[in-house]
């Protein structure tokens, strides 16, 4: 009597049971593993954008208390600006351009670094995203009253930042690509808009 009633209380999946559990995980699978990719990619050309506009900020409101020049630059080694504009600009420094830090009166702003010359940030964008800047664009020097110099060489007002999606639209309307755009004023602003990212060159190839 006992062992039958043990045998009564065991419970267990069918194979139809099973077979049903299966189908709903692997659904769940299919939706949700590229949903949580695209997000991962979001998150990851979204900071990149973030980074620029607020080392942009950055340089021009330090160069405004500092009542110095101070650059933003393309970098490859952190510590000198990249004099190839052909190099993506992936990675960059934000620096005091005051060749003399004791002197204001000797500030150059000549946007290389030179001896004695405080680098304030280094940054670089992440492996999978791809930048590119207007032709010859490597740096852009802000003067003592917030406003760049525009006519020095090199000077960059366009960037456009990437992925493996392109300058392809995605949930809402938007690009998966991102554009930052550098004012005459030196006010840096961001789109995701997929007809003025095309108007501004698209992605890189």
């Amino acid at each position: 009597m006992l062992r039958r009633a043990m045998k009564a209380k065991q419970t267990g999946f069918t194979l139809i049971e099973l077979m049903v559990a299966i189908f709903v995980l692997a659904v769940l699978l299919g939706i949700g593993v590229p949903n949580f990719r695209d997000f991962i990619r979001n998150s990851r050309i979204t900071g990149a954008t973030n980074d620029l506009i607020t080392d942009f900020n950055l340089a021009r409101s330090e160069a405004v208390k500092r009542r110095v020049p101070v650059t933003l630059c393309k970098s490859q080694n952190g510590t000198t600006c990249d004099a190839d504009a052909t190099a993506a600009f992936t990675r960059w420094i934000v620096f005091v351009d005051d060749a003399n830090p004791a002197a204001a009166a000797a500030a150059d702003g000549n946007g290389a670094v030179d001896t004695g010359e405080q680098v304030l940030r280094r940054r670089e964008v992440h492996p999978s995203i791809q930048v590119r800047s207007n032709a010859n664009g490597r740096l852009k020097v802000y003067q003592s009253n917030g406003f760049p110099n525009n006519a020095i060489a090199g000077s960059v007002n366009l960037f456009v930042l990437c992925d493996e999606r392109k300058n392809v639209t995605t949930v809402g309307g938007d690009s998966a690509a991102r554009a930052v755009t550098i004012e005459t004023t030196g006010r840096a602003t961001a789109t995701r808009n997929k007809a003025t990212i095309t108007n501004l060159g698209g992605c890189p190839l």
